[in-house]
């Protein structure tokens, strides 16, 4: 699956590689950044190249972002406080196919959370011990998911451990951190690697990917043209249109 573009190849030598991972080994991932920083560009591109792997996506659009307005219409969409049947209606799927003993069968199923952290503030203030059995499910998922084609990306600000229980911040086989990292965010995510002093546009930043180590990333910068066109690509793929 299509990540991203490699930022120093790309800076050093003018080389345009893809960085890539595979989906099935990798299906977790946690996107960061400041607001501003092109979470949203690259989370759509993220998107349709999980969709050209033939992935299943439930997205739960909890600030009910413009951006992911254009997912109106499919089932498996969820806005605000509905988000949270979107998330019990995808653990429950991976429930039962644990309970069925089958692992992977050849459709990954992917949970995107867009603003996760605000959906557990949000909840811990309507029911604390609700929003904990949420924390617990989305750690569950993290650790387990893996091995039966069920994927969590989750994209958040601030990566705060507080919103992820029992260490789940560790399951993520892939990060993407785009903009420039605070000190506190470095430490909390990557801990005791060298990171470069690159100063970071809108859409780069650093990755990290189970197995390949550290690298810096670039999503091309979309305009409105081609943000048409993702639009409607993603659409195209979900039977939107």
């Amino acid at each position: 699956m299509f990540l991203g573009i490699n930022l120093e190849l790309l800076n050093k030598y003018n080389i345009t590689q893809k960085i890539t991972i595979d989906l099935v080994s990798h299906p977790h991932i946690l996107l960061t950044g400041a607001s501003g920083s092109g979470k949203s560009y690259a989370l759509k591109m993220l998107i349709y190249s999980s969709l050209k792997e033939k992935a299943e996506i439930t997205f739960c659009n909890f600030k009910n972002s413009y951006d992911f307005k254009i997912l109106k219409g499919y089932d498996k969409y969820f806005t605000y406080l509905d988000c949270a049947n979107g998330l019990n209606q995808f653990y429950e799927q991976f429930k039962t196919m644990q309970a069925s003993d089958f692992e992977y069968s050849k459709t990954m199923h992917i949970l995107i959370f867009d603003e996760y952290p605000a959906f557990i503030m949000s909840e811990s203030l309507r029911d604390k011990k609700q929003a904990d059995i949420y924390k617990q499910m989305i750690s569950e998922l993290l650790m387990l998911g893996r091995s039966y084609g069920f994927g969590i990306w989750l994209v958040m600000q601030r990566p705060d451990s507080t919103f992820l229980a029992n260490g789940a911040r560790d399951n993520f086989q892939t990060t993407i951190s785009l903009g420039n990292l605070s000190k506190e965010a470095k430490s909390m995510l990557y801990s005791g690697e060298e990171l470069p002093n690159t100063m970071y546009t809108v859409g780069e930043g650093i990755c990290y990917i189970d197995g390949k180590g550290l690298m810096e990333i670039k999503y091309p910068h979309l305009n409105n043209e081609y943000m048409k066109k993702l639009n409607y690509s993603i659409q195209k793929e979900l039977y939107l249109i």
